[in-house]
């Protein structure tokens, strides 16, 4: 699926607090091309339907084949899914119990005016969720959904092999800070800092990467907006928020997300 390099190029330069700073004449361009929408206002409860709908739609291992197909071809939107695909899989069905500002069981807005634009620039430029908000889920989960399927490459499955035997190996204090570090220096793996965190919050979100007291989303839902934080200052997501070193792999939530690839076997000896 080949990109539009002129629409990529108007999103990637859209700015979320100045959105009138993109000329008229290259946001109809983008939008023509499909990577930039109207802003519009949608409701927690219809926007819940609409993301649980998007949900049967998918299939684990078209998720977890685009994941580990963006990892050579650095297509930050094929890696993004598996994050939504994780948080929605636990999702509660639910309709708004609002505390006056935010659902409680979900922490979003009873309805909100949602920049599609912004959402679709972070699944290009980072690969990885910033809050747990279902208007975000939503958006991210419909787009992943008309991706072609696409087949990882050997140097996907090295890359990915790599990453976790760093993980793996990391010292008992190693931070994910640190460990994010070292995976930069996996060859072929051309990331930046702010990628290669999304990326660990995503093993997080699959419960590869947790702790005993702090687990992933792999049997459970996380209310990612009350989620506890390891520190005030900390802007890691849970659960990798918690993680160290020591912690390790969960083997298990390994096995059930990649434990069907014959390339990796030796991940799992």
């Amino acid at each position: 699926m080949e990109l539009n390099k002129k629409a990529l190029k108007i999103l990637l330069e859209y700015d979320l607090l100045n959105p009138d700073k993109t000329e008229k004449e290259d946001f109809e361009f983008a939008k023509d091309a499909g990577y930039m929408f109207d802003r519009i206002t949608q409701t927690h409860d219809e926007t819940i339907e609409f993301a649980l709908q998007e949900l049967n739609k998918c299939e684990k291992k078209n998720m977890t084949d685009l994941f580990l197909s963006s990892l050579s071809s650095g297509r930050l939107d094929w890696r993004i899914g598996l994050s939504a695909y994780n948080i929605l899989r636990m999702f509660p069905k639910h309709f708004i119990e609002s505390n006056g500002v935010n659902c409680i069981i979900c922490s979003s807005k009873s309805y909100e005016l949602v920049d599609f634009s912004f959402i679709n620039s972070i699944r290009f430029n980072i690969g990885g969720i910033i809050s747990g908000r279902i208007y975000h889920l939503a958006f991210i989960l419909q787009q992943h959904n008309k991706l072609p399927h696409v087949k990882p490459t050997k140097k996907d499955f090295d890359i990915f092999q790599s990453i976790i035997e760093i993980v793996r190996n990391a010292e008992s204090n190693d931070s994910p800070s640190k460990v994010q570090k070292k995976i930069g220096k996996v060859e072929g793996f051309k990331s930046n800092a702010e990628q290669r965190k999304a990326l660990l919050e995503t093993l997080g979100f699959c419960s590869i990467l947790e702790t005993e007291e702090h687990k992933g989303f792999l049997h459970q839902f996380i209310n990612l907006g009350l989620a506890p934080r390891s520190r005030h200052s900390s802007d890691w997501l849970y659960p990798v928020d918690w993680w160290k070193g020591r912690d390790g792999i969960n083997q298990d939530a390994l096995k059930f997300w990649f434990g069907e690839y014959e390339e990796l076997r030796s991940l799992f000896k």
